[in-house]
């Protein structure tokens, strides 16, 4: 499974997005109905999912599930 596919299913299984199903790289944390609380919820999930971390300033730019991707497939850390 590529980053892509596990953050859509990481992101999929949180409580508080909408439509589970409707989750994509294009979606946008308001189409998934997620407040900033969810999000920090979410990056701690990818940070424990990839043994990485992601700085306080790449979360705040995150815009799309793409952006995270994106991020973590950068990262030389992630596992």
């Amino acid at each position: 499974m590529n980053v892509a596919e596990r953050i859509v299913r990481l992101i999929a299984l949180h409580d508080n997005v909408r439509d589970p199903a409707a989750v994509t790289l294009n979606s946008t944390w308001e189409d998934l109905g997620l407040n900033s609380l969810d999000l920090c919820e979410v990056f701690l999930q990818a940070e424990r999912e990839f043994d990485t971390e992601i700085s306080e300033e790449d979360c705040e730019s995150f815009a799309t599930v793409k952006d995270l991707v994106e991020n973590l497939s950068r990262n030389f850390y992630t596992k």
